[in-house]
């Protein structure tokens, strides 16, 4: 590497876990990739790695999904100080590295363990009340061109200060969409007053693939776990949202203020909400392997931007 310079040997320090050799299990092109970063479409990949990790990257010549592919330090973009700024890019492995993209296949065979699917999925998970709906709203508008949210089918009845995110539908139409597949992830989440079934069709979340974007959805740990299973853990950004505070009391009690607050839901209502959001506070702790990331939502306008530096081809949209 004849580039010395002191931004590439402190790149290669941070982004030490990353070089290593891995195997292409998801792929996506953006489209609209930040200014800073040129006109072109950028292909990005979620690769696992030999570790066992798993990293999001850019990848420098076409790959698919099951390549066995060699990590590299790229020259990224030169900032407005004229800073040469370095990442950790993913190349195809050449042909003299046949051995090492057969053993990584004999490793983690895609073909049985990794569906076929064009991109990955943004998760927003959390309890009712912790801010998943604003926060995937204000992310959406602030990246049009990047994402769309995917929208939620639902029994229940329409509530004031819903805001698009659902399609109504009756309960006999939801087993309908069931039974034909159509429906690939789904809960059913106990309520004292109503029967709620809540779901996401497969070809709401293709659509969006189609169209060169990340679909967004908000899910609970029932809807995670479903997503999971149809597209492969593999493809999914998972990122969960708690309530401040150090106890789990404390947290349901901030949950308790906000859903008062909003002025949503009967008391009656609120009483299901915290009784089911005890339990999805427990499966943050009972299920770490399904999340990428959990962040605290104290302050909405920075877990937005959290997560645009989280979310490849955000930063700096």
């Amino acid at each position: 590497m004849t580039d010395t310079s002191p931004s590439l040997h402190r790149a290669l320090k941070q982004r030490g876990s990353k070089m290593q050799p891995g195997t292409v299990v998801s792929v996506t092109t953006l489209l609209h990739p930040p200014a800073a970063f040129g006109k072109f479409p950028r292909r990005i990949a979620l690769i696992a790695l030999e570790d066992g990790s798993n990293v999001l990257a850019p990848l420098t010549a076409p790959c698919s999904i099951g390549d066995a592919v060699l990590p590299r330090m790229r020259l990224s973009r030169i900032n407005g100080e004229k800073l040469r700024m370095y990442d950790v890019a993913f190349e195809p492995a050449s042909q003299d590295k046949q051995q090492h993209n057969e053993t990584t296949k004999q490793r983690l065979p895609v073909s049985k363990e990794v569906p076929n699917f064009p991109g990955y999925i943004l998760a927003l998970t959390g309890p009712s009340g912790v801010g998943k709906s604003t926060i995937s709203r204000l992310l959406v508008q602030m990246c049009s061109s990047y994402l769309e949210n995917v929208p939620i089918h639902t029994t229940r009845r329409k509530k004031a200060g819903d805001d698009g995110e659902y399609r109504y539908i009756a309960k006999k139409t939801f087993a309908e969409l069931q039974s034909r597949g159509e429906i690939i992830a789904s809960t059913q989440i106990p309520s004292s007053s109503e029967d709620r079934l809540y779901g996401y069709r497969a070809q709401d979340i293709e659509r969006i693939w189609k169209a060169g974007k990340i679909p967004v959805v908000i899910t609970e740990m029932h809807l995670l776990q479903g997503l999971a299973e149809q597209y492969g853990r593999r493809s999914i950004l998972s990122c969960g949202l708690l309530p401040p505070g150090n106890s789990k009391r404390a947290m349901l009690s901030h949950l308790l203020h906000r859903l008062r607050t909003r002025g949503r839901d009967t008391e009656e209502h609120i009483a299901d909400r915290l009784k089911n959001a005890e339990k999805d506070l427990d499966f943050f702790s009972e299920r770490k392997d399904l999340f990428d990331h959990i962040m605290v939502n104290e302050d909405v306008d920075a877990v937005v931007e959290l997560l645009k530096q989280k979310v490849p081809g955000l930063r700096g949209a």
